[in-house]
């Protein structure tokens, strides 16, 4: 759980090649109070004038006494190719957001190969750690947000490669 909290306090700001604009964080703007409070609306206003849609909709900090809605995902991408939704945890005052983007440039997947990490002496710590340290050493391209999402995704595929190869499965016989 701790690495999707450094994907959302490591990037914040993205745009795809069509130009679709994301914005994620902990904004510690409480949109629970956005018809009772009118900075709190503006702000909300000032989203829905660039077409962005806040996603997130039930509250994502929640302790005994109160239960506020501070972190956000806005997004001008249309809702059928989006999936947002929070994560239930106790690691964190802040339960983890995220988004599920359908793209039309997924590679396919040959399905008569199949592959799984083999996690036979995987070790979580070793890994969160590794993946912090090369997270916290990236110089990120603020040019172009893009190519440090892939820069990033690289480094993380590495890292998980390292910790916990693929190997192929056996494949089921068909009668």
């Amino acid at each position: 759980m701790h690495l999707l909290k450094i994907y959302v306090k490591f990037f914040t700001i993205s745009v795809t090649k069509s130009y679709h604009l994301s914005y994620v964080g902990d904004i510690n703007i409480n949109l629970v109070q956005q018809t009772a409070i009118r900075q709190v609306r503006n702000h909300v206003n000032a989203y829905k004038s660039y077409n962005c849609l806040q996603l997130i909709t039930k509250p994502t900090r929640i302790t005994p006494s109160s239960a506020t809605l501070i972190d956000h995902i806005y997004t001008t991408l249309p809702l059928d190719k989006v999936s947002p939704g929070i994560l239930i945890n106790d690691l964190s005052d802040h339960l983890p957001i995220f988004v599920s983007i359908k793209s039309a440039h997924v590679e396919k997947v040959d399905t008569k190969d199949q592959f799984k990490h083999g996690v036979s002496s995987f070790n979580a710590e070793e890994f969160l750690d590794e993946i912090k340290e090369t997270l916290n050493g990236m110089i990120i391209n603020s040019d172009n947000p893009a190519a440090a999402l892939d820069d990033a995704i690289g480094a993380n595929k590495k890292v998980l490669d390292d910790h916990a190869p693929l190997k192929k499965c056996l494949e089921l016989k068909e009668d």
